[in-house]
């Protein structure tokens, strides 16, 4: 062991620094605030960059949140406009029934030619043809003979269960439906289908 007396280290603080070194001083001052100009520009950024990426997640939730309803305020809408669109279509239909019984009534002779398209629908070598006819209706055709259909015998049938302003045709082998409700229907089966 040594005989050397024991001496208690001393930690000298920056105070008792300054008073020593005044250069010294200055530099610790400058380090100071290098280091606090240096962590602000870096905690300024990484607090901007943060608050950017968190604006942008909020900002797409808020934006999908607002998408989805949006969506649902459009689907009833866009469920109306159907229903609408096809009770306008419904009206038309009916509109247009009426319009056609009205012109059939107003103008008759339009069922004889009603009747000659069917006749001429029919094949060439049909001999039997049965025109079956609402009971009105009946008189506006008496007297029509068949175009090209000369050797062809037809019968003209008294029909009740038929609307006025059609008809429906008959051979042994064929047969045409010339109501007004299958006509109609037809019609109305290329609109809705958006067909011309």
């Amino acid at each position: 062991m040594s005989s050397k007396p024991f001496q208690r280290w001393q930690v000298v603080s920056p105070t008792r620094l300054s008073a020593v070194d005044p250069r010294l001083e200055q530099a610790l001052e400058q380090a100071r605030e290098t280091g606090h100009a240096q962590g602000y520009a870096a905690g300024l950024a990484q607090g901007l960059a943060d608050g950017r990426q968190r604006a942008t997640d909020v900002l797409a939730g808020e934006a999908a949140q607002l998408a989805t309803l949006l969506d649902n305020l459009a689907q009833p809408l866009v469920t109306l406009e159907q229903e609408l669109l096809d009770n306008l279509l419904q009206l038309a239909c009916a509109l247009a029934r009426q319009i056609v019984r009205r012109e059939l009534t107003a103008v008759p002779q339009r069922i004889g030619d009603l009747v000659r398209e069917g006749v001429a629908a029919l094949p060439p070598a049909a001999r039997q043809i049965s025109v079956h006819l609402h009971p009105l209706d009946l008189d506006l055709v008496r007297g029509i003979s068949p175009r090209g259909r000369n050797d062809a015998r037809w019968e003209l049938v008294a029909d009740a269960g038929l609307s006025r302003g059609g008809c429906r045709i008959s051979t042994e082998s064929s047969q045409v439906d010339l109501t007004l409700e299958a006509r109609l229907s037809e019609v109305f089966a290329r609109l809705m289908d958006g067909g011309p």
